[in-house]
């Protein structure tokens, strides 16, 4: 398919690209700034939160990856405004344009901040989904609605920006990607009939069961080891923050309908952990940096 990219700069703009060259689709790429590297891809330099140039970057594709929002780490420095357009009015340029090139096939990067029904962010994201399933309604359009849980880029703090976060409801960037790559593969393979409207939570996977967590709040580490036996030298050592109870995935939208079984969590991350802590040694964890 030929697939156009918004927000191709962006986290999962970045990450995406590969992975859907490798799946064989030619790609359209868009953004407001230019990308810092030649991809040797058709490039669109436009803002969408105006919708003018969407017409033409659309123009020949089978399908549209809407990407642009501001997130959660912008609360502070974006106001109602800068959410509403980006996020709002972004979406609705990029469903014009793809309803008036024909095209029948969107996915659209939501957010588990969908169920902050009224928050500045999450209350955009519900607006997202709505003008979607307008689509779906009004014209036809076959949509994915994908919402991940907490992936921000962690910084050089490995060990708790990212690992203790995968305890906490966080979720791998890697597995943000296979929920898109898999939602473009469903739209790909059923895209003539009723049009369907899916959404899809981008979770980690379950590495302990409610009952694993019934003894945390008295003894955290001791239920840490019983979880992931040999943990608790690691946890003390990189001081890994446990400070309330994690809690069980219990929403799997989509997930048997695109065939996503999410691979990373708390005990995959502390299996890295203790490999890069023998092979690289503690300072050099401690320094690792996010490599997006």
């Amino acid at each position: 398919m030929r697939i156009l990219v918004t927000a191709c700069n962006g986290n999962i703009g970045k990450g995406l690209i590969p992975g859907l060259q490798a799946l064989g689709h030619d790609l359209v790429l868009t953004d407001l700034n230019r990308p810092s590297e030649d991809l040797g891809l058709p490039f669109h330099q436009l803002d969408v939160q105006q919708g003018f140039g969407l017409e033409k970057a659309v123009e020949g594709c089978d399908l549209v990856i809407h990407l642009p929002a501001w997130h959660g780490i912008h609360w502070q420095q974006k106001t109602e405004v800068d959410f509403w357009r980006l996020n709002v009015d972004g979406l609705f340029w990029s469903l014009q344009a793809a309803k008036a090139a024909n095209v029948k096939r969107f996915v659209f990067l939501s957010s588990q901040a969908w169920h902050g029904h009224y928050d500045k962010y999450g209350f955009t994201k519900r607006i997202g989904e709505e003008l979607c399933e307008y689509q779906r309604q009004s014209s036809g359009m076959r949509y994915m609605a994908i919402r991940p849980a907490d992936l921000t880029p962690w910084g050089s703090d490995w060990v708790n920006r990212y690992g203790a976060r995968l305890l906490y409801g966080g979720v791998d960037r890697d597995d943000v990607l296979d929920t898109v790559l898999l939602s473009v593969q469903r739209l790909e393979r059923h895209w003539v009939g009723e049009a369907e409207g899916i959404t899809v939570d981008a979770l980690r996977s379950n590495a302990f069961t409610e009952e694993q967590l019934a003894n945390w709040e008295s003894d955290p580490i001791g239920t840490c080891e019983s979880i992931f036996p040999n943990s608790s030298d690691l946890i003390e050592k990189y001081g890994i923050r446990m400070d309330h109870k994690p809690h069980v995935v219990n929403s799997f939208l989509g997930w048997e309908e695109i065939g996503y079984s999410p691979k990373r969590n708390f005990g995959t991350f502390l299996q890295a952990l203790r490999e890069a802590d023998a092979t690289e040694g503690e300072e050099a964890v401690r320094a690792r940096r996010c490599p997006y």
